[in-house]
């Protein structure tokens, strides 16, 4: 057979006489050697569903795209392709997706409007950030689960943050209430991926940055400051209040013993004295005479004991006595 033109000639008896001849040459070859041929082939077709998992990782095998079976770390062995695919899904390492804001790979921050700003309880708009920290718990469930369980996350994580944030007064965003919106936040969002299913478990929630818009902001600051002082004045005050009442109350028992102290004192200095008193009376009712003596002498001691004297005996003469301790007292 021949083609008419310029082009180049097909001749059929020459192609089909190739073919007869490749076909001779392996009629030649014998079947053992195209066993041979084929085992080998097929050896190494099974030697490529060898594959490693780090110990970091979980592989997740696929039998005709349905779940198949979940590998540990180290050598494994699979059904080659196309009969099976395999997954390695890490589940160690923490992972952050951020809400309301991106970090590109050059460290720069941009701001996400559409998902920062929220509206509180009290129909107050409020630009709230925050940051989510997971990793990945059952690598069948994430793989199979949901088609891209990352994102899931990322949806559930703002629709968390928002359900939280509409249920919170604006004063509680921006002052003592940040605590229990991270948590009440992670409960939520807990809940979500539970029921999703997305094998993914939350290890931390927090709040950056929690701001009224820009056109308020030095306003609400002002707010945020006067809130702050007044928390900060309360906190001195039951500081002072915690100080004062127990030393007060010290004070009462302190007073409380010295006078019970004194009372007793003077109730036993008073027993004695009329104790003292009736032991005198009895000496004096036995010894009138002697008992008087003896108490005026007793009294003249006292007496005489804090005056200035000197003594002079009444039968010996004497100079004129001059007094130098008085005159050295002038």
């Amino acid at each position: 057979m021949a083609r008419s033109g310029g082009g180049p000639q097909f001749d059929g008896d020459q192609y089909m006489d190739a073919i007869q001849r490749v076909l001779r040459w392996i009629v030649r070859r014998g079947a053992i050697f195209w066993a041979i041929g084929i085992g080998g082939l097929a050896l190494v077709w099974l030697a490529t569903g060898t594959y490693v998992v780090s110990p970091r990782e979980q592989g997740v095998v696929r039998l005709f795209g349905q779940f198949s079976t979940q590998t540990g770390p180290g050598l494994n062995w699979r059904l080659p392709s196309p009969l099976t695919s395999m997954i390695r899904v890490d589940v160690e390492t923490i992972r952050t997706a951020a809400v309301g804001f991106r970090i590109d790979d050059a460290g720069l921050v941009t701001r996400r409007a559409d998902e920062a700003l929220m509206l509180t309880t009290d129909n107050s708009i409020v630009e709230a950030q925050m940051v989510v920290q997971y990793r990945v718990a059952s690598a069948r469930d994430f793989v199979f689960n949901v088609r891209d369980p990352e994102d899931v996350l990322h949806t559930s994580a703002e629709v968390a943050l928002r359900s939280i944030v509409g249920r919170t007064n604006l004063v509680a965003m921006l002052t003592v209430g940040r605590a229990s919106v991270e948590q009440d936040t992670r409960a939520f969002l807990e809940a979500l991926l539970e029921t999703y299913g997305t094998g993914i478990i939350i290890t931390d929630v927090k709040l950056q940055t929690v701001d009224p818009p820009d056109q308020v902001k030095d306003a609400f600051q002002e707010v945020t400051r006067a809130l702050e002082d007044e928390t900060r004045l309360e906190n001195e005050a039951k500081s002072y209040q915690a100080d004062q009442i127990p030393r007060a109350q010290g004070q009462v028992q302190v007073r409380i013993r010295s006078a019970s102290a004194y009372n007793q004192q003077q109730v036993e200095r008073a027993r004695g004295e009329a104790n003292r008193f009736l032991s005198l009376l009895q000496e004096y009712r036995s010894a009138p005479q002697v008992t008087r003596e003896r108490l005026y002498l007793e009294t003249m001691e006292q007496v005489l004991s804090t005056v200035d004297k000197v003594l002079i005996d009444s039968q010996v003469d004497i100079l004129p006595l001059l007094n130098i301790e008085q005159l050295a007292g002038q």
